[in-house]
């Protein structure tokens, strides 16, 4: 047996902490193991702010998070030193609950909350162990982060460089209020061309009536120019589309005066597209016929599977004489550009509606014929001339 001296034994003591303080950083972010509730009572009792890593269990960059960057030594010994650190699942437990207070709903997220339970700072998307670290400095910094920008903005802070420095923050975050931020910028505005708005006129602009919006359209090829025509497109669509989700009590005459204002040059006939979709929703069969009607004789198509289906509606759902021998005129149609087996089928079934049946035996005669050479199934056909057209 070694006998060591008191002294001694201080020494080795400290140097065994020391080894202990260096494995446990090697070890990288060492997760805390319990709830929500428990790490918030560590962080008031040790005085030290929660890093939260708000994941879900199919979250790609949150898995390449946990497999490259927390396990450095350098992150592990800043986030260690410096925080509570906790992972939670989004989508289970009591990370249902901290994803609601929290509005979390890109991953990752990652969320600094001081130790009364208050957001620091957060930031969503994948991180390499350079930028954590510099995210987990700005964290701390009560004159930088998202905190004490919003104490700012909150006391009045109007200035343009702090807006735009707020705003990206904001965005970084992906915080829901950045837009409606982003937009009440937008509108003290005098040069909407200038770089940083045409960014967050793609960013966040949402509303098709919009000075900003407008601007847009009115200036495209300029953003095409920018951005790139495929981002723009689908910017406008994005718009559009999710403004009439989020009013989906609007009159049909305003949905199509939107289509106007969202889409200048085609958006008469994609309005009356819309019209001939309303009315069908609505099982208003009377004024859907009219209005396919009216649709196709001012916008004339020439794909044969929009024509065969449009047909195929009327053979269900129209009974007028009159308009079945519209829907007679594109399902020829339809056949002339590509014929098909379910195009004679469509056909032979509007033929026995209206009478013809001779018409409708020999179009299912031949809709057979090209169901069987293309080995399709032929039931439905042979169903049709057994029972006489029916």
């Amino acid at each position: 047996m070694f006998y060591l001296s008191p002294i001694a034994r201080i020494i080795a003591s400290g140097f065994i902490l020391l080894l202990f303080s260096i494995a446990s950083s090697a070890q990288g972010i060492q997760f805390e193991h319990g709830t929500w509730a428990e790490a918030l009572a560590k962080s008031k009792a040790e005085g030290k702010p929660i890093f939260l890593d708000a994941v879900t269990s199919w979250c790609g960059p949150c898995k390449m998070m946990a497999k490259e960057v927390f396990p450095d030594p350098a992150v592990g010994a800043f986030f260690n030193a410096n925080f509570v650190n906790i992972k939670l699942d989004m989508e289970r437990g009591a990370g249902i609950e901290v994803s609601s207070i929290f509005r979390i709903w890109v991953y990752p997220t990652l969320v600094f909350v001081d130790t009364a339970g208050a957001l620091l700072h957060r930031l969503s998307g994948y991180q390499n162990p350079q930028e954590l670290l510099a995210l987990g400095k700005l964290a701390l910094d009560p004159d930088k982060n998202l905190a004490s920008l919003e104490k700012q903005y909150a006391s009045g802070n109007r200035q343009r460089a702090f807006v735009l420095k707020y705003l990206d923050a904001k965005s970084q975050a992906y915080d829901p209020d950045a837009s409606r931020i982003a937009n009440d910028f937008l509108k003290t505005e005098t040069d909407l061309g200038a770089p940083e708005n045409m960014n967050l006129l793609m960013q966040h602009v949402d509303d098709p009536y919009s000075a900003g919006f407008q601007f847009l359209l009115k200036n495209r090829p300029r953003f095409e120019e920018k951005f790139d025509k495929r981002e723009v497109k689908v910017k406008i669509e994005t718009v559009f589309e999710g403004y009439l989700q989020s009013h989906p009590g609007m009159e049909l005459e305003a949905v199509q005066q939107l289509y106007k204002t969202a889409y200048p040059e085609g958006g008469e006939a994609m309005a009356s597209r819309y019209r001939i979709d309303y009315y069908h929703q609505k099982k208003d069969a009377e004024n859907f016929a009219r209005a396919a009607i009216d649709h196709y004789k001012r916008y004339p198509s020439n794909d044969p599977d929009e024509l065969d289906a449009m047909a195929s509606i009327f053979v269900e759902e129209v009974n007028d004489p009159a308009q079945l021998q519209k829907a007679l005129g594109w399902s020829q149609k339809a056949i002339a550009i590509q014929e098909t087996y379910y195009y004679q089928y469509t056909l032979a079934k509007l033929w026995a509606k209206t009478g013809k049946k001779k018409a409708a035996k020999k179009a299912a005669q031949r809709s057979i014929q090209l169901a069987r050479a293309e080995g399709e199934d032929s039931t439905l056909m042979d169903e049709f001339l057994n029972h006489g057209g029916r």
